[in-house]
């Protein structure tokens, strides 16, 4: 019988530079993107909210304004950024760069709609569908199977790909804990629920990520493929172990 043998696809400066380096670079444009949303809920803080804080599925509903403006100026960005990914950005690196920037901002500004803003009717507030928690698992199994769908079609260019990737990693990446939490919410409390599915599947990504990087990938886009991936689980260990 012959001895098994794995054999890398690419040199190994080749991978790191291609499929671990880049993941420094999404952490720096998420980290640059989260302070300027921070500092829109410090300074809105102060200010009258579009309508009085509620509790709702067990967190406060802060519908401060300066929440909104980021929410709006953040969602206009991104559809941008999405024309400039269609029209101008299928070069490899500079794609690759605009459609997760662009991507996560969508990301941002839809979330935060749909947890804190909702519009009101006859002095009833009615919210918009929480794309994390377990409201959306049929919005989540139908987004799945079209982007399958999509992905063996060949549907998308390179760089609106890995914008779309981009917010249904950040979308995916929350619901896979705080979405499935009613499963076991009768075994375990939830912060141990976070805990165990981001440790285990976050995890699981990561060596996923590696595998294909080191061992599959024969291109650069498939490389940096590997490193969103890798950037995805590295936030769902972090966000299950710190209950963020």
């Amino acid at each position: 019988m012959k001895a098994c043998t794995l054999k890398l696809t690419a040199p190994a400066k080749t991978a790191l530079k291609e499929g671990i380096l880049p993941v420094a670079g999404l952490i720096g444009i998420t980290a640059v993107l989260v302070a300027i949303f921070a500092l829109c809920i410090h300074f809105g803080q102060g200010l009258d909210p579009v309508y009085p804080s509620h509790m709702d599925e067990g967190e406060t509903v802060d519908p401060n304004p300066l929440r909104l403006a980021f929410m709006l100026t953040g969602f206009l960005v991104s559809m941008a950024l999405a024309w400039v990914c269609a029209r101008k950005g299928d070069q490899t690196w500079p794609g690759f760069w605009l459609g997760y920037t662009g991507g996560t901002l969508l990301w941002q500004s839809v979330g935060e709609a749909s947890w804190h803003f909702g519009f009101v009717c006859e002095d009833y507030l009615v919210c918009f569908t929480h794309l994390e928690s377990s409201a959306s698992l049929w919005l989540v199994i139908m987004t799945t199977v079209l982007l399958v769908y999509c992905a063996r079609h060949r549907v998308f260019s390179w760089s609106v790909g890995i914008f779309i990737l981009s917010f249904v990693g950040n979308w995916f990446g929350h619901f896979v804990q705080i979405g499935t939490y009613p499963i076991a919410c009768r075994l375990m409390e939830e912060s141990d629920w976070y805990m165990l599915v981001g440790s285990t599947l976050g995890t699981l990504t990561c060596l996923i990520a590696l595998w294909i990087n080191f061992f599959t990938a024969r291109s650069t886009r498939a490389r940096l493929l590997s490193a969103l991936v890798l950037y995805f689980g590295l936030g769902i260990i972090v966000t299950g172990v710190t209950g963020i």
